[in-house]
């Protein structure tokens, strides 16, 4: 069966880990002095709000150190605090599927991983469903990385917006026996519901964990009662050389129930639900879309005398349930299921030849499964090698070249005349990147802690996911072509005082080939298209640009007083004349600001409050004026006419407050209990989500938060 051999790959390169860690261990005593923990070549001091770290292309939310609102729940819960980070779901009581733009880029353009290894699955199947956010609870996470633009060569090609990297504990000795434990437990309205457990230990170098999380809510809107359950747990073991292995598993249980129309007047509006206007669902469907997730993985990192080593691998399996009924009468429901599975296996090497010079090599494998026969459908193979070099005392240089291989299985091409019922596509690419800072204090002593940072890399992305090589099953991926272009991003850096940093960072990419949807405008799909059938489902448009402006500013004002504040801008711009590429610039905020205040009023009593502003949402609308061959103002049309406009979805403000207690530092076995009472949507603002569903309303809350 195709993909066996990534498991016996996997199991090879542990085996020769640990010969290469027995081979090794009789020179630690010689050798440990010169291969510890290999480090960023870079080290400044930190900067920026507490729990924020900002660097030259780099934002890290350190998850216990940062002073949220609410106790979070999920990884959404944090990184919507981050300006270049859109959220766009039905409701913000469910993290939901694919609901996070970075920097203007849907899943599809933006990296997802995990202690470096991208998230992946085939996922469609009535939705994107690439990244269901549910199923990252943040009580496992240590911190979580943002790595703007494509400037890695360590990562997988579609990180075009960036990288999303969510990072977990590495196992630690302790000096106890004693297991620690942090409890969680919030309620608010709606029946909101949030209560999290995270224990772990150690016995000698044996280290465990294990978490679990219940979330619950009625829902807002009607028929959006949501139900999260996350389970994980971990053995590890502390190796010499400053190095560890690692096995973890996770299971989520997520019920969902999808938001139905409720509108005045209609013979099942229900009064005691906000109006909603927009879905696919009428209350006698019973929409739910239900979904199980698990997860292995295996992680190995060690300071050896060919470099720190680093081994990651993973086994994933997911399954969504769409079920609805069909007619009124409730008599046929539709129970569509689909189940998805994915592998994959990363192995590096970072060797630091000199104080000056560091180089990392590495190769990284995964396949994708999905339907019931579990046939591939995709398969990635990628090899990396980075350069960091310290040019000259001021001036830090990362080279990389990234080179990837993709292959995709297009189902369902028979139906284009002279085809096979599968097609095989494959694509492979060279992909320069390129990072470099010069700091600046060698100019005068005002820019001590100035930096100035440029990132050139190019643009690659292949047809990687079902919703583009076989959207609502056609087999569009037959006609379809890898994306190519180039992104450059300049940054300035500057600790300003204290430790308020900022960073103003301007980007501009440029995408040809773009991939979108053409559906509206296809003229290919009837079988009556013979050969050319689907060929004009989706297409690679012209080109694209963006352009972007990215501000972050934060730290402390006093000692008691700190901030953080975030603003984006981005434009995003169709160069090509398909109407497809205007409609893909589409439904995205011009202009973003995200800003936090955190005032300790007393010893133990802190005053939180957050803003969140975001600009009108812009939609392109067209409509078929002429069609090609028509006489248009005295001339023959070649192609068809259409009339372009725009409809807005109005941008809002919206507050949220929280007063926050420590109860007691110790008392017995507990520790830092801290009481928080918080309102969201302090002034209740009315708006409308990016689907066009009301938004929720002013919400109130309570939480519990201590530690054993």
């Amino acid at each position: 069966m195709k993909g066996q051999g990534i498991g016996k790959c996997a199991l090879l390169g542990v085996g020769l880990l640990w010969l290469l860690a027995a081979a090794t261990e009789a020179r630690a005593a010689e050798t440990e002095q010169e291969v510890q923990q290999i480090e960023d070549m870079t080290v400044t001091e930190k900067v920026g709000a507490p729990g924020l770290q900002l660097a030259p292309g780099q934002t890290v939310i350190e998850v216990e150190k940062f002073d949220a609102i609410t106790e979070s729940g999920s990884v959404v819960d944090l990184l919507q605090t981050q300006s270049i980070i859109d959220f766009r779901g039905d409701t913000g009581l469910d993290p939901g599927v694919d609901t996070v733009y970075m920097r203007g880029f849907d899943s599809g353009r933006f990296v997802t991983a995990i202690d470096g290894m991208t998230v992946q699955k085939t996922g469609g199947r009535k939705s994107s469903n690439v990244v269901d956010w549910a199923t990252l609870p943040s009580h496992t996470v240590e911190s979580i990385e943002l790595l703007p633009g494509p400037h890695s060569a360590l990562y997988d090609s579609k990180s075009i917006g960036g990288v999303v990297n969510i990072k977990s504990a590495p196992p630690r000795l302790r000096d106890t026996l004693k297991p620690s434990a942090r409890l969680n437990t919030s309620y608010g309205s709606y029946n909101t519901q949030n209560h999290s457990l995270a224990v772990n230990g150690a016995v000698q170098a044996l280290s465990y964990d294990f978490g679990y999380r219940h979330y619950r809510t009625d829902g807002y809107l009607r028929n959006t009662e949501t139900k999260i359950d996350n389970y994980s747990g971990g053995l590890g073991l502390v190796l010499p050389l400053n190095g560890y292995l690692k096995l973890s598993a996770a299971y989520s249980d997520v019920k969902r129930q999808a938001a139905i129309k409720n509108i005045p007047g209609a013979d099942d509006y229900d009064p005691d639900y906000p109006t909603t206007e927009s879905g696919a669902f009428s209350d006698w469907q019973k929409p739910t879309w239900d979904g199980e997730s698990h997860e292995y993985r295996l992680g190995y990192a060690q300071n050896l005398p060919i470099g720190r080593l680093q081994l990651g691998a993973y086994h994933s399996k997911s399954t969504r349930g769409r079920h609805y009924y069909n007619d009124e009468a409730q008599t046929s429901r539709n129970t569509g299921v689909t189940s998805w599975w994915s592998q994959g296996v990363k192995i590096m090497d970072a060797i630091r030849w000199t104080d000056r010079h560091e180089t990392t090599i590495g190769m990284d494998l995964t396949q994708m499964f999905d339907g019931s026969d579990k046939d591939e459908r995709i398969r990635k193979t990628g090899g990396f090698v980075q350069h960091q070099w310290r040019l000259l005392p001021m001036v830090d240089v990362k080279l990389g070249l990234r080179h990837e291989t993709l292959r995709i299985w297009v189902t369902g091409s028979g139906a284009i005349t002279g085809r096979e019922a599968t097609t095989m596509r494959r694509w492979d690419e060279l992909i320069p990147k390129s990072f470099i800072t010069w700091r600046m204090g060698h100019l005068a002593p005002w820019l001590r802690d100035t930096s100035l940072s440029a990132g050139v890399s190019k643009i690659w992305r292949a047809p990687d996911a079902h919703g583009d090589y076989n959207p609502q099953g056609r087999p569009a991926g037959v006609w379809l072509e890898p994306e190519h272009g180039m992104g450059y991003d300049l940054m300035l850096n500057r600790r300003l005082w204290r430790d308020i940093g900022l960073r103003l960072n301007y980007g501009f990419y440029e995408i040809k080939d773009y991939i979108a949807s053409n559906s509206s405008y296809a003229k290919y799909s009837g079988a009556d298209a013979g050969a050319l059938r689907y060929s004009d489902y989706k297409i690679n448009v012209e080109k694209m640009q963006r352009h972007g402006v990215d501000v972050d500013l934060g730290g402390h004002l006093t000692d008691t007083f700190s901030f953080y504040l975030g603003y984006a801008w981005q434009k995003l711009y169709n160069k090509g004349e398909e109407p497809a590429g205007y409609d893909a610039t589409d439904r995205r905020a011009e202009h973003i600001l995200k800003a936090g205040l955190r005032y300790d009023l007393f010893a133990r009593t802190t005053l939180k409050l957050d803003y969140n502003y975001r600009s009108a949402e812009v939609r392109t609308r067209s409509d078929l004026i002429a069609e090609a061959g028509e006489i248009w103002n005295g001339e023959v049309l070649d192609e068809d006419l259409y009339d372009f406009y725009e409809q807005k979805n109005p941008g809002y403000n919206v507050f949220d407050f929280a007063i926050e207690q420590v109860l007691f530092k110790q008392a017995g076995p507990l520790r830092n209990a801290r009481l928080k009472f918080y309102i969201q949507n302090l002034l209740d603002e009315k708006y409308f989500t990016s689907s066009l569903h009301p938004a929720t309303d002013r919400t109130f809350g309570v939480s519990l938060n201590l530690q054993m």
